[in-house]
């Protein structure tokens, strides 16, 4: 358990300094949790898609959780690679590509209505965008 850890405490070591790095890192374990949980049900996803919670079936479930999954890991390591253009961007891009989801499926498909579950994903995509953009100079050197 000590080994653990101590892996643990040195990998957050080498993350850059500032909130930004840990919001990266916090979306992604909210994302990592959310994927797991699409594996196991669909129950929270219908409540995301409650325009059409029909549409929500157990394979769209694990597909959105696949997506998700994959999102995650970019925006772990843009965590811990903020200084590089390209994997700011990629995360930069993370959050784009969320948000134009979620904005087609409620203004093109109505597959979402504004809603708690609708509002939490749409919040965390914009505030990290707005973050994300507003922090680029600081960040990236290289």
């Amino acid at each position: 358990m000590d080994f653990i850890m101590e892996t643990v405490s040195n990998a957050f070591s080498t993350l850059p300094e500032g909130n930004l790095p840990k919001w990266l890192l916090f979306t992604s374990a909210l994302g990592i949790f959310n994927s797991i949980q699409n594996y196991c049900t669909d129950s929270l996803t219908k409540r995301v898609y409650s325009g059409t919670p029909e549409l929500v079936t157990p394979m769209t479930g694990r597909m959105f959780a696949t997506w998700t999954w994959s999102v995650s890991m970019i925006r772990i390591y843009a965590a811990f690679h903020l200084e590089h253009r390209f994997m700011y961007e990629l995360g930069i891009w993370t959050y784009v590509i969320a948000l134009t989801h979620y904005m087609s499926e409620l203004l093109i498909f109505k597959g979402c209505k504004i809603s708690v579950p609708f509002m939490s994903p749409f919040v965390v995509a914009v505030s990290s965008l707005i973050w994300l953009a507003s922090s680029y100079d600081y960040y990236v050197k290289y």
